[in-house]
């Protein structure tokens, strides 16, 4: 489709259409989008346990929690439409693992304290983490942790919703970003060196994620701003 501007695609005559994570084609690998393929049921007095967030990318890669009647692992459904992690255990966890050499990973989140990891693996070798409001943390299969340190001007808060992007590119190269403030790139790791992840959650303090992108390739600088513009809005 034919770009008029950050965030509307023009589909004919004068009717236009807002972007959304499908216009990145092949890149997107999974998608799991605002208040959208929630599916929640009661435990106990908790009436709004999740269990699962639907893949809206087409790949039916949906999310799930490691057991359906505890919420001492069971994300909840916040008020406000987001996916409210509240302790280290609770999780959801993709049907299908993610092996990623070249990706994006992007979203939207609000963190009360930091210290807290967004995706990782299992056994914790391998993570993608926002470590403070001035660093993001991303650690692959290799062992080497990367830590991006992020600029003031993103201005990261406690408590306050914020976009997030972690790439690499085809060189092995690192770099991630807040509210479109980006890091400097982060040491050439070869590719084979992969990001495995099975899991979203297990945060130190509460976290709300809001929404969460997965591509397995970088992005242009056009998709970027299209996909921050998008998240922003959230």
């Amino acid at each position: 489709m034919l770009g008029l501007g950050v965030g509307f695609y023009k589909i004919g005559g004068n009717e236009y259409i807002a972007w959304e994570p499908t216009e990145l084609g092949d890149k997107l690998i999974a998608w799991y989008k605002y208040n959208t393929g929630i599916t929640t049921t009661t435990v106990g007095d908790v009436t709004t346990a999740i269990t699962a967030w639907a893949d809206q990318s087409g790949n039916s890669n949906n999310l799930t929690p490691s057991a359906t009647d505890d919420t001492d692992v069971m994300p909840h459904q916040h008020a406000d439409g987001s996916v409210f992690f509240q302790q280290s255990g609770d999780t959801l966890e993709f049907g299908t693992g993610l092996t990623l050499g070249k990706f994006a990973v992007y979203c939207r989140v609000k963190s009360s304290n930091f210290n807290d990891v967004l995706l990782e693996k299992s056994n914790d070798s391998e993570f993608i983490k926002f470590q403070t409001t001035t660093e993001f943390r991303i650690q692959p299969v290799s062992g080497t942790r990367h830590d991006m340190a992020i600029p003031g001007g993103a201005g990261l808060a406690n408590a306050t919703k914020f976009t997030a992007g972690f790439e690499r590119d085809g060189d092995g190269d690192f770099f991630a970003s807040a509210n479109g403030s980006s890091s400097t790139t982060s040491a050439n790791t070869a590719i084979s060196n992969t990001l495995d992840l099975d899991r979203l959650g297990a945060p130190a303090q509460t976290m709300n994620v809001y929404e969460l992108i997965i591509c397995n390739d970088g992005l242009s600088s056009l998709e970027r701003a299209d996909i921050n513009s998008y998240l922003n809005n959230i």
